[in-house]
């Protein structure tokens, strides 16, 4: 009789397959790595990528998905970045809203998968019943992402792979109990041997239970119990009586004092119950034999599953680790790099403090030139961008500030650390070396070359000599390089190159430690004799080191010290500015504010007394209609028509006196010092200046220029003495103008305004702050004013009043 697993009886050849490998090339698949460019090993190690894909893995929840987090690459394809980046994006947005997707924590099965390709193998039942599993999650899983697909529809390629057939699954479940045993309604034949097997069992134990309780034998049995010894049901008898009870002796205990004995009537008992568990061992080895069959027949299917279950598992340890180390998505850009305040992750995820870094190298660069003491920071920052790289190009969200952007490299090579190698019999230079010159024979554009300290290891000249020579031809060759060094003639070759961009990691002089924020546009002194004395070197050693620096050294040593010191104060004086600029910004915000008021109370207004006009019309339209109608029926005189024209007249002259604004105690009547208040009620405040038809009007913090025909005088001015004081006070803190940030359009109807008050207020002269970046907004600044009709004259600021970042106007 044929077991039930089956339509017909399957055919045990070998399917095929892949052994799981995942068929998409759009996912990140177990099997598969998926890469245009293979990355060396070398760099991997040196930027301790691996410490990156263990943390990743730690979030997985099957074997085989952290298994498949520790095999990923980085890929060099940007379509495949772009793509894999949308997938982590995506189910990070659905992990972020609070709804989590169905577990993949299967077992892995990739082992069943390959004795399953060999012809004749038969799987356990424990392995079918993990099997089972993988299908069951997968059919979930299917069915969630069906539900979710407008959510996730760069997972549209994975919810593919799932293809769990249902005939499989359900023969599985339906022979297999959760242990992996056979059940009994696997077939009827194995069905009726367990029932066969069940009465043999109950019969033999029965009739040997009986023989335990006989009197005759209380004082020849040991225990009242039955046992099993060699697959036969026995009974204990003591040592000394075995010769009472006619059988086999088929065990004896440990202390020799009990025999298991099988009575002779047992004995035929006990070999029809072997008979049949031998029939129904065989029945069960069928059934998982056929069983395997169907797995054999639908193998590409299981494979996908089990593949597409692994994908995903990895893609949501992706996303997990973004969402629990609060990581952004990068950009990717074509021409420069815009990490923002990144976080060196090796760092963050050994949960040590971190000192976020901003790590640029602005489109048109080739080059950043890290300097510094030898104190940590500048290799921290390179390993930062490199592995920060490795890891958008796997497809990993960043420790970023949001708007980062890094291009997708072709390689990303480091020369990085002690790169020293006792078996190839190699010296620290020459190991650099040798990895210098793999790099230089590999590294195509668009890729990333890292090089700490290069030329260490040799004479200073000859090794700066080198590094120059490595920026020059990398950078020719469309590379982009990172490179840290305390040599100087390398940071002035980085200094005066255009290719380069110069960046100093930040030190605390007085703690000698590095803050590890990079500096931009700034050199970093090596501080090496500094550090020694503040590490306890004697006194005469650094006297005579500092005796032996030569006359240039020193100078330079000097001129950078005066350099920092000019930045700091720069630095200082551009938060001033910026806080400044932020308080005007405030004002601003603060005089939009109101000026909506004033229109919403202006049209309130306005409204009302249309309204009001509407109905006084109606009302005159009324009456003369009644009047004109009592005329043609001769009921009035044209002397009762005129009296009514005559009222109209008057109530119209009435009523326009009433809505017009107050002239007579405008432009002729109002001086500074007025409270004043604008037509038809609304804002009022104290009138400021009147100059040719336009009036300004100060409100708490606030003024507010409007035509003077609007205004009509609430209260006297003050004093003249008194007033003066007030403009005085009105004007003083509009002497200069911040324009950082602004578009030139947006900056020159800003510095206009300010002019016109300028004048007003009586200045001479004016600041105007528009910094010097690129030079455009000072260019349109200056000729702004040669056709200003309010400037007579203007001029660079002194280095008090902030150099070229600032000119001085001439107000006429």
């Amino acid at each position: 009789m044929r077991p039930r697993v089956t339509n017909g009886a399957p055919a045990r050849a070998n399917a095929g397959g892949s052994g799981g490998a995942c068929r998409s090339p759009a996912l990140d698949c177990p099997q598969r790595i998926l890469h245009t460019e293979p990355v060396r090993a070398h760099d991997l190690e040196v930027l301790e990528y691996h410490r990156v894909l263990d943390k990743v893995a730690s979030f997985a929840q099957s074997a085989a998905g952290a298994a498949a987090s520790r095999r990923l690459r980085p890929h060099a394809d940007p379509a495949e970045v772009a793509a894999a980046l949308d997938r982590t994006a995506q189910l990070a947005a659905l992990l972020r809203s609070g709804e989590s997707p169905p577990s993949v924590a299967v077992p892995d099965i990739s082992e069943s998968l390959k004795l399953v390709h060999h012809a004749g193998a038969i799987l356990a039942g424990v392995q079918l019943v993990a099997l089972s599993r993988v299908l069951a999650a997968g059919r979930e899983l299917a069915a969630f992402l069906r539900r979710r697909h407008q959510q996730l529809p760069a997972l549209a390629a994975l919810r593919e792979l799932l293809r769990s057939p249902v005939d499989l699954e359900s023969a599985l479940r339906r022979c297999l109990d959760e242990e992996g045993a056979v059940r009994d309604e696997a077939s009827d034949e194995l069905a009726e041997l367990r029932g066969l097997l069940r009465r043999l069992r109950a019969e033999v134990t029965q009739r040997l239970e009986r023989l335990l309780h006989r009197e005759s034998l209380s004082d020849v049995v040991a225990e009242r119990y039955v046992t099993l010894r060699n697959n036969r049901y026995v009974i204990p008898i003591r040592a000394g009586s075995a010769h009472k009870v006619q059988g086999v002796v088929q065990d004896r205990s440990a202390s020799g004092e009990t025999l298991f004995v099988e009575p002779l009537f047992a004995v035929e008992l006990n070999n029809e119950l072997l008979m049949a568990a031998r029939r129904e061992e065989r029945e069960c080895e069928k059934i998982l034999g056929d069983l395997t069959d169907l797995v054999r027949r639908h193998l590409p299917e299981v494979e996908s599953t089990f593949a597409g279950l692994t994908a995903f598992d990895v893609l949501q340890a992706k996303a997990r680790f973004a969402v629990r180390y609060g990581c952004t998505r990068p950009s990717l850009a074509e021409g420069r790099v815009d990490l923002r305040s990144a976080r060196q992750p090796l760092l963050l995820l050994s949960g040590a403090p971190v000192v976020p870094v901003d790590l640029h190298i602005p489109e048109g660069k080739a080059a950043l030139v890290i300097t510094g003491p030898n104190t940590g920071g500048k290799t921290a920052a390179l390993k930062t961008l490199g592995l920060l790289s490795l890891m958008a190009q796997t497809g990993l969200f960043l420790p970023v500030a949001e708007g980062s952007e890094l291009p997708c490299w072709r390689g990303v090579y480091a020369d990085i650390g002690d790169e020293q190698s006792l078996q190839r019999n190699l010296s620290t230079f020459s190991a650099h070396v040798a990895n210098l010159i793999e790099i230089e024979r590999l590294a195509a554009p668009p890729s990333l070359v890292l090089l700490d300290e290069p030329g260490i290891g040799t004479e200073p000249e000859e090794g700066a000599a080198l590094a120059i020579g490595l920026l020059r031809t990398l950078c020719a060759r469309g590379l982009r390089v990172a490179v840290s060094t305390h040599y100087t003639p390398v940071k002035l070759f980085a200094l005066t190159d255009g290719n380069c961009v110069t960046a100093a990691v930040e030190f605390d002089r007085e703690a000698l430690a590095p803050r590890f924020r990079l500096v931009y546009h700034s050199l970093g002194e090596s501080l090496g004799l500094a550090i020694a004395e503040r590490l306890g070197l004697g006194a005469r050693v650094l006297a005579a080191a500092r005796a032996a620096q030569p006359d240039p050294m020193q100078e330079l040593g000097a001129a950078l010290a005066r350099l920092e010191a000019l930045r700091r104060d720069l630095e200082g004086q551009s938060r001033l500015l910026e806080t400044r600029a932020e308080a005007v910004a405030a004002k601003e915000r603060e005089l939009d504010e109101l000026l909506q008021e004033l229109q919403r109370q202006r049209e309130t207004h306005w409204r009302g007394e249309l309204e009001a006009a509407r109905a006084f019309l109606q009302e005159v339209r009324e009456e003369g209609r009644r009047i004109l109608a009592a005329l043609r029926e001769r009921r009035a005189t044209q002397h009762e028509f005129a009296n009514f024209l005559e009222r109209a007249s008057t109530a119209l002259a009435a009523r326009e006196a009433e809505v017009r604004p107050d002239h007579g105690a405008g432009a002729g009547g109002l001086r500074p010092g007025d409270i004043v208040e604008l037509a038809g009620g609304g804002i009022r405040g104290e009138l400021v200046a009147v100059n040719q038809g336009r009036s300004w009007i100060r409100r708490g913090t606030m003024r507010i220029e409007v035509p003077t025909a609007q205004l009509r005088r609430v209260q006297a001015a003050a004093a003249p003495q008194h007033r003066a004081a007030l403009e005085r006070q009105e004007w003083r803190a509009e002497a200069e103008v911040t324009l950082i940030g602004l578009r030139a359009k947006d900056a020159l109807a800003k510095l206009e305004k300010f002019l016109d008050r300028a004048a007003i207020a009586g200045h001479a002269s004016v600041r105007i702050i528009h910094g010097l970046g690129s030079g455009v907004l000072r260019r349109a600044v200056r000729e702004y004013l040669e056709n200003s009709p309010y400037c007579s004259g203007y001029r660079d600021g002194e280095p008090q009043e902030g150099g070229a970042a600032v000119t001085i106007a001439q107000i006429r």
